[in-house]
């Protein structure tokens, strides 16, 4: 063993337990990078091999993070099972290493990275099936920023009674939480994301345009599939401090309904009702 600078060798341990690829690799980088030999930075002797002993580090660090995609993903992981998700999981994380100082920052891709390596079917309906678990991880990832953004609980309750005539001259003025998470899906996936949560017996969900809107609401995390209209009304919401505005954000860009102004009344109670929207004044 040779003596060596400690701020090297921090790096070139650090460059074996995070860089990805297998043990033979990591170990190659580190010595490329910092021009140093494992037989010189490990004493040699003892039972185990220098590559048992790196492993360890190695290969726990990865366990931590795969420990970290279980909590994050238990619905996914619970529906494609261990030995599947592992896989994928394991994968990803190859592909996209944390980078981040918070490990809730690790799986925010795993959606995306499902969806890009999903087998392709010979038919259109049986592709629909291969793309189940991305949809469902989707979810997933919406629910845990739903559960961590700031949402409404601190905020003060406006107990005003909002009318109709408020709607009709722009005196409701709104503000949408952080917390409010809107997905356009291929698959109807609220009833299905239930079933697998409670263990319940359930079908596979067949190809249909669905749009679901998650929030949080007094520490209560709600899951709701909205029409096409109520989700683009929650987006133009978002970019609105007042609901008449948002109403003609839609007009402006040609979604209105005829009988869109006669439900948004009955809407704006409903959005407040699941923690979509507050109404501030």
């Amino acid at each position: 063993m040779v003596k060596q600078d400690t701020a090297l060798l921090q790096n070139w341990l650090r460059t074996i337990v995070m860089a990805p690829g297998f043990l033979k690799q990591k170990i190659g980088l580190a010595n490329h990078l910092y021009q140093v030999d494992e037989q010189d930075v490990i004493v040699v002797g003892g039972t185990a091999t220098i590559q048992a002993r790196l492993n360890v580090y190695s290969s726990g660090y990865m366990l931590r993070l795969l420990d970290c995609m279980y909590a994050d993903y238990a619905i996914s992981k619970k529906f494609m099972g261990d030995e599947l998700f592992d896989s994928f999981a394991k994968a990803y994380l190859m592909y996209h290493p944390s980078t981040s100082f918070t490990l809730y920052d690790l799986g925010a891709a795993f959606p995306d990275f499902l969806d890009k390596t999903r087998p392709q079917a010979e038919t259109v309906e049986d592709n629909s099936y291969f793309e189940i678990p991305a949809a469902l991880a989707r979810v997933e990832r919406a629910r845990q920023v739903a559960m961590r953004a700031p949402g409404t609980e601190n905020e003060a309750v406006n107990n005003a009674v909002v009318g109709m005539h408020d709607l009709f001259f722009g005196g409701i003025n709104i503000k949408v939480p952080e917390c409010l998470q809107l997905l356009e899906m291929d698959l109807p996936m609220k009833a299905f994301f239930e079933a697998v949560y409670r263990e319940e017996e359930y079908e596979l969900p067949l190809p249909q345009k669905t749009f679901m809107a998650i929030s949080r609401k007094n520490y209560r995390i709600v899951v709701e599939e909205v029409t096409e209209m109520q989700f683009l009304l929650l987006k133009a919401c978002q970019d609105q401090s007042s609901f008449y505005d948002a109403l003609a954000a839609l007009k402006t860009n040609g979604k209105v309904a005829d009988n869109l102004l006669a439900d948004a009344y009955l809407w704006l109670l409903y959005f407040q009702d699941c923690g979509f929207v507050q109404v501030t004044g």
